[in-house]
This record gives C-alpha cells, structure tokens and sequence, in this order.
C-alpha cells in the first residue's frame, strides 16, 4: 500500500451543510539566518477563523470517529504542541499543528486524491481521522524522518473512508522539521498512498493543490530554471492552483534573505515573498473550476526562536504566539485568535472549556 518517492480547504461540513469543492491554501517553507520559517494560508469561499489549542505533554488523545477501520487511533502526547483549529466552516479540523521540538504538520485540501479513496484498503494499522492529521502528527514526532519511518512501518494510517465528520474528502498532508526536511503524504491511484521526500532547498519548498505533486513536478520542468528571471514570463497570473505553485517556487527560488537583517525584516521579506504569488485575493475566480476562495488566514512561524504570528486578512488584524511558550503550559488550553487579535496583539490562553 505505501510507495516513497525522492491548502487547508476541504469539502466543509458544518451542522449538516456540504460547500462546494475548492482549491485553495498554500504553503512555503525556507531556511533563512534564523532557521527555517513557514507561511501557510486558510483559503475559502467563506471566512474562516482560528483557534489555537495547546496540548501539554502527557494528555490522552483518541482521534475522532474512523467507524470503517479495525483500530481508532489513540495516543499520548509526547511533544507540547499547539493545534490551530477551524471552527466557522471545518468544525474542528486542525489544518496546522506544530511542536515545541521543531516540527510542523500541514494539512491541504487535493481534490485530485478523492476518486482513488474507494480503492484504498485498511492496512490494520491504527487510523487516524483527518480531523486529528496534522495533530498527531506534531504530537508523536520530532522530526520527519521519524514520521515517515513510522508510517512505513504500518504504525498508523489515514482514515481515508470515514473522511471528516463522515464526509469523504481529498487531502494531502505535509510535515517539516527545523533542519528543513519535508515529507509529503499523498493518495495516488489504485488506493496507493506516496511519500514525496525533500526539504527546503527542493520542489516541496512550496506547497499547494492538485495536481498531485509529481504533475506539479512536470509542470515545473517545462519551465525551466527557476532562478532564470525571463522562466517568469511562462507562469500565469491565475489564482489556480498549479499556477500558485509555480509562483511560489519562481518567488522562493529568487529571494535571499541578509544575514544582517534582523528577525522583523526577515519575517517582513519572507510573508512578502509568499504574499507575492500566493495570496488569494476576495472574489478573483479560479478558471479551473469557476469558483472562488480568498486567503482569510495566515500562519507566519519560525522553528528556532519560537516566533508565532497569525494574521487575519479580513479585518488585517495580527496576532501573536511564543512556541517556547508551549512548555509551561500545564493543560489543555484554548485561545480564538481571531476574536483575540481585535482587542490585543498578544493570545492569552485559559482553560479550554
């Protein structure tokens, strides 16, 4: 079933409503002076929210519904991990989890995925909902090479049937780790989950929406170099996503960051070089599917110094998290970024309740 090879937007259920399918969110993960950094957005047709969840070390977790597999996943969490959580439309989808020890999951909407989800068969693993990936992702792993090692060893697998809240969606899921290793888990065809491997000096640098990743691959390849400044001229303006993805690898392949500047000026270059090709602005529409879905939420993070910064595009409010934080965090605790960046530049957490 599994085969190694060297954005979050869903299906959305909400009390009952199904929304229409889009491609959206994006991602780019690069080194800089000050380790490596990540942008990702939450793009979709309706606003979207954020609310961040610390979960301390030792807390109990068993991932939600998975009816159609022999074991529901459950684990203990090993590592404090902060889950950003969308509540508005994705009920309590966690599409971005990231870790006191340097590791990050990202879970993107891949439509392309979902026809090969009857093919797929249940290894006896214990399953994962996609509600809980990106999550049990950062809470078990310190690095990528962990993550994959586990999965190859049948430790785990991904609920693919029962979906979200039993709707069947398709997905694909990143992790990345502060020494610039990326692994990208993908549903292909015949059920036959792949293993992309890279890092941040490669293709998986940037990371969007169908096609699967080895067309993006190909689409890359016709256009050349990208540190060639004229390749620009063959990528489209489009919001779509294939043409998001050359974009952010045209952009990330150009953009150097100064060993003199300081930790502001490089968080500044790095969200302009990914506001630049992969922001999706309100009500442009996509060609490829004739919809349309804005960029409502950013996540700005560096894996070494622990600087977390949440922007939100609908009222441009920012606000901002310490990961380092994350270990003096006692129980599970809970922060609406959104309602909190209105009021204060800083997330206060309490209880969950």
């Amino acid at each position: 079933m599994k085969k190694t090879a060297v954005a979050l937007s869903l299906v959305a259920l909400t009390t009952g409503v199904i929304f229409n399918t889009a491609n959206a969110c994006s991602r780019i993960t690069l080194d800089t002076p000050y380790g490596v950094s990540q942008v990702r957005t939450l793009d979709w047709g309706q606003k979207l929210g954020t609310v961040a969840v610390v979960f301390p070390v030792g807390t109990k977790v068993m991932t939600k519904d998975v009816p159609s597999y022999q074991k529901a996943a459950s684990w203990t969490v090993k590592y404090p991990t902060l889950n950003l959580e969308e509540r508005e439309v994705f009920v309590d989808t966690t599409g971005e989890a990231i870790n006191s020890e340097g590791l990050s999951a990202s879970t993107l909407y891949m439509y392309d995925s979902q026809v090969f989800i009857k093919d797929y068969q249940d290894t006896g693993a214990p399953a994962v909902n996609w509600g809980d990936a990106a999550a049990f992702m950062a809470q078990n792993f310190k690095t990528v090479q962990e993550a994959v090692e586990a999965f190859e060893a049948n430790e785990f697998q991904f609920a693919w049937v029962d979906g979200i809240h039993g709707v069947q969606h398709g997905l694909h899921i990143s992790v990345q780790d502060k020494s610039g290793d990326i692994a990208l888990f993908e549903l292909n065809e015949g059920g036959e989950m792949v293993i992309h491997r890279g890092s941040v000096n490669d293709k998986l640098r940037v990371m969007a929406n169908a096609p699967l990743q080895q067309y993006h691959d190909a689409n890359a390849a016709k256009v050349g170099d990208m540190t060639i400044l004229e390749n620009g001229h063959k990528i489209g303006s489009t919001i779509a996503s294939s043409e998001r993805m050359l974009r952010g690898l045209y952009n990330t392949a150009n953009v150097e960051f100064s060993e003199d500047a300081t930790w502001a000026q490089t968080e500044g270059k790095l969200q302009s070089t990914f506001d630049a090709g992969n922001l999706v602005p309100q009500d442009v529409i996509d060609p490829t599917n004739d919809e349309t879905y804005a960029t409502w939420i950013q996540y700005t993070y560096n894996f070494e110094n622990g600087s977390f910064k949440m922007r939100n595009l609908d009222t441009y409010s920012e606000i901002r998290i310490d990961l380092k934080q994350l270990n003096t965090i006692s129980q599970v605790s809970c922060a609406d970024l959104v309602e909190q960046a209105e009021v204060s530049g800083t997330a206060t957490f309490t209880p969950c309740l």
